[in-house]
């Protein structure tokens, strides 16, 4: 136990010993010379160093991609021409159907930065309702003989477009421009018993056309336009089962031409919230 306690002794000693004279060392000596060198801080505390501005948000970016979706009426005129054969005679075929049909679609496209505006490119696809009404058969001598019932179904359209911009206030403005594709339907005519004409039509399509918009937001753009919109002449061959009358032959021509109101909704970067 003795012994023990000696040994608690020397050790509690040494420990104090080690630390008086860890205290009276002073150590390596500072220079405070250096100091002299730091330049003074300037009125504003910057030191003379140069200092940037850094903007707490950036500017939009100067192209944006967008989705639009597309609503509208359009005012149409279907074309239709050609004649049917019979047997050495020619029966020719004249006349126009007008009807308003509902038109719907969409387009993607990207919007480009300019002075005073945006310049779009898109490509749009479209739809349009069933067209239906009745045409003129004349007889070999030109008096009439009768009206084929005629119907245009699934119209559809796909076409690239190019518009600009241009900034009236920070939210309305007006734009004008185009587009080239193509266009389409499904065409059937039913003459007097027995031929009929039917096929799919697809032509080259165009259109020009203008409106107005309104930013709902940054993101948001409404947009009321006008475009006249058209379709080539296509040619659908008149057939018929065996029959009294003879051989029946030749063609119904069609075109489709229309002036469209369009309302729109155009969302700039519809993605941007998911990434």
């Amino acid at each position: 136990m003795r012994t023990s306690i000696a040994l608690w002794a020397a050790v509690v000693a040494a420990g104090c010993l080690g630390s008086s004279s860890r205290g009276t060392e002073t150590g390596q000596p500072i220079d405070l010379s250096s100091f002299a060198a730091i330049e003074p801080a300037d009125a504003d505390g910057s030191a003379g160093i140069p200092i940037d501005d850094v903007a707490y948000a950036t500017s939009a970016p100067s192209r944006r991609f967008y989705l639009t979706g597309i609503i509208g009426a359009s005012f149409a005129t279907l074309t239709t021409g050609g004649a049917v054969d019979l047997e050495g005679d020619r029966y020719p075929t004249d006349g126009s159907i007008n009807q308003t049909l509902f038109t719907a679609g969409g387009a993607a496209g990207m919007a480009f930065d300019r002075e005073n505006g945006m310049l779009r490119a898109e490509f749009e696809g479209r739809s349009r309702d069933l067209m239906q009404g009745q045409s003129n058969l004349f007889n070999p001598d030109g008096s009439f003989f009768d009206h084929p019932q005629v119907r245009a179904s699934n119209g559809w359209s796909t076409m690239a477009n190019v518009w600009r911009d241009f900034d009236m206030t920070d939210r309305t403005g007006l734009y004008a421009g185009g587009g080239i594709g193509a266009g389409g339907y499904q065409l059937s005519a039913i003459y007097p018993p027995p031929p009929t004409a039917a096929s799919g039509v697809t032509q080259f399509a165009w259109q020009a056309g203008g409106g107005v918009t309104y930013a709902f937001t940054e993101r948001l753009t409404f947009d009321l336009g006008y475009r006249f919109f058209a379709i080539g002449t296509g040619s659908s061959p008149v057939t018929a089962p065996p029959n009294g009358f003879g051989q029946f032959g030749g063609s119904m021509t069609s075109s489709f031409a229309a002036s469209e109101l369009l309302l729109s909704v155009r969302v700039y970067e519809p993605f941007r919230n998911w990434r």
